[in-house]
């Protein structure tokens, strides 16, 4: 292992330069496995997940199975943070005895098959967030020495200095997308990897109350857990991209509320490069408020998608927030034709629910 002044330095402009250019990550990354003597590395958050790690190609086969194959959960190195975050690094001698790496599933399951079984782990914190980088060692190049050790702590400055850069260059992005967002009004909410509500546009703080409100950084529908679990479930597949295009967690959620009609809320991804590793900001959540919108036009439905008049008279039903059954009544039909309109509806405006189909006539409605 070789850390001198001019390694150190020179692994710090890299990191800064991902920072700038994010597709530069995974260089940065093996020249950090090239000059503290590991074979892969790769930084894991220490809450939650992000969809992508900076990491070097050697540790892809690997990275795959952590979130997906539940070993995030059952990470034994977990056992090492009190260390981590006390002294900014740990490894595997700090809480793991020769025994346990040899029989410990995590090591003899997961890790050794890839051919691995040696960590260290340096602290990164930025933005109230923390990381660790984690190093990774072959069984035959050996854990890492005391004097290693020390060697390593000499990277944790640089890289915290670097994350830090990275994340403001993100908050920078953040301020300007809030900043357009309320200029034209539009009710949003801007939301990290977890979900955590970040900024809220001045139009969405109105529509915040009984109905719908933020609790300890989180959406949430008081009166209804179930409405609070979709939000989350929708949110999570707005960040995440390995869901399937027709899971229902990417539908939008309908929220209902009392003597209004309900609110349609719908995240979607900031990025699709998910190398803005340090980047708070995931994703944004807009609210479409149906007691702010007219009715939409028959015309232009029929025009636009080829709704009879009777199908655009159940589509404007739906619109002032009755539900299937109540528009049986209102509109004088039998809950079969209700759903058969519906069905054809759906078919012709290539929506695949009520939620959807709400949300687009929302946007076709007058202001």
């Amino acid at each position: 292992m070789h850390l001198d002044d001019d390694a150190v330095r020179r692994i710090e402009d890299s990191i800064i330069s991902a920072a700038i250019q994010p597709e530069r990550w995974t260089d940065a990354v093996s020249l950090l496995v090239a000059a503290t003597g590991a074979r892969g590395a790769g930084a894991l958050p220490l809450r939650g997940r992000v969809p992508g790690i900076p990491m070097s190609d050697s540790l892809e086969a690997v990275a795959d199975g952590y979130f997906r194959g539940g070993w995030s959960e059952r990470d034994y190195r977990t056992n090492g943070l009190p260390q981590l975050i006390r002294t900014g690094l740990f490894v595997d001698q700090d809480y793991a005895t020769p025994d346990i790496m040899r029989t410990e599933p995590f090591y003899a399951s997961y890790l050794r098959p890839h051919g691995f079984q040696w960590s260290a782990g340096l602290l990164v914190e930025v933005g109230g967030d923390a990381w660790v980088m984690m190093l990774q060692r072959t069984g035959d190049q050996g854990p890492y020495t005391p004097e290693e050790q020390q060697a390593l702590k000499r990277m944790i400055a640089p890289l915290n200095r670097a994350a830090q850069l990275a994340h403001s260059m993100g908050e920078a992005r953040l301020n300007g997308l809030a900043d357009a967002f309320g200029a034209i009004r539009n009710p949003s909410l801007l939301l990290d990897r977890t979900g955590r509500v970040l900024r809220v546009s001045a139009a969405a703080e109105r529509l915040l109350g009984r109905d719908l409100n933020i609790r300890a950084g989180e959406l949430v529908v008081p009166a209804d857990a179930r409405a609070t679990a979709a939000i989350r479930r929708h949110i999570a597949a707005a960040v995440w991209t390995d869901l399937k295009p027709d899971s229902p967690a990417l539908a939008p959620v309908i929220v209902e509320r009392e003597g209004c009609r309900p609110l349609i809320l719908r995240a979607q991804p900031l990025r699709k490069t998910g190398l803005e590793y340090f980047d708070g900001c995931r994703a944004i959540l807009t609210i479409v408020d149906l007691d702010a919108r007219s009715p939409a036009d028959p015309g232009l439905l029929k025009q636009l998608y080829g709704l009879t008049p009777k199908e655009s008279e159940l589509c404007n039903a739906l619109l002032a927030g009755h539900g299937p059954q109540d528009c049986t009544d209102l509109l004088q039909m039998s809950m079969a034709t209700v759903r058969s309109h519906l069905k054809r509806i759906f078919a012709k405006t290539g929506t695949s629910g009520q939620s959807e189909l709400l949300l687009l006539l929302s946007q076709q409605a007058r202001l």
